[in-house]
């Protein structure tokens, strides 16, 4: 028997379990029918919170998006130093080594697939989105630094595409070595990239 839920609870389960399914199989193999057995709640309740698979997979990356964002503040409530907080973005992956190497980054993966469907297709933008908050935290460090504009939102992609990049060739060749390896790589440039910038009290 389903086990019964409260309605926000009930609706709480299925976008934890999308999001578990959506990084384990991939939007295209993943059906409402997979979500709700998943979730223990019955197929027919699935149209009530979400009518379709995209208003769903809408809500996964909502989701991550709100992930995120909590996990950028608590990085700034425990570092006064950018350095630090970039620091943490680039050793992140590490936190979950084992699956990004089985599955690749469960944001980088999910927005790639997603934009295969078309560039113009609302998953596809909300996928963009969700990078697009790595991108402009990842800014706002590199402008705390003293950069300007333009060079922050450069460093900001060249980080993040690095970090991202990482994980997929870690994830494409099953090697943890590899992940550890390039993630020190890609620390090794931000230090050099820092070298310059005056330090912040930690």
């Amino acid at each position: 028997m389903p086990a019964p839920y409260a309605a926000e609870d009930k609706r709480t389960e299925l976008v934890r379990a999308a999001k578990r399914l959506l990084y384990e199989q991939g939007f295209q193999r993943t059906t409402l029918a997979d979500v709700a057995g998943t979730a223990k709640v019955p197929l027919g309740n699935v149209y009530y919170y979400f009518k379709t698979k995209e208003a769903l997979a809408e809500a996964v990356i909502a989701s991550h998006e709100a992930a995120l964002r909590e996990r950028f503040a608590s990085w700034t409530t425990d570092h006064r130093d950018p350095r630090l907080r970039l620091r943490c973005l680039v050793r992140a992956p590490l936190d979950s080594g084992d699956e990004v190497i089985q599955f690749g980054c469960p944001h980088g993966s999910l927005c790639q697939e997603l934009e295969k469907l078309g560039p113009d297709a609302p998953l596809a933008r909300a996928g963009a989105r969700l990078l697009a908050v790595y991108i402009d935290w990842a800014d706002e460090q590199f402008r705390e630094l003293g950069a300007g504009r333009r060079e922050s939102r450069a460093l900001a992609a060249d980080l993040v595409a690095a970090v991202q990049g990482t994980m997929l060739l870690a994830h494409t060749m099953r090697s943890s070595e590899m992940l550890v390896r390039q993630l020190r790589r890609v620390e090794r440039w931000l230090d050099d990239a820092l070298s310059t910038r005056p330090r912040s009290r930690s």
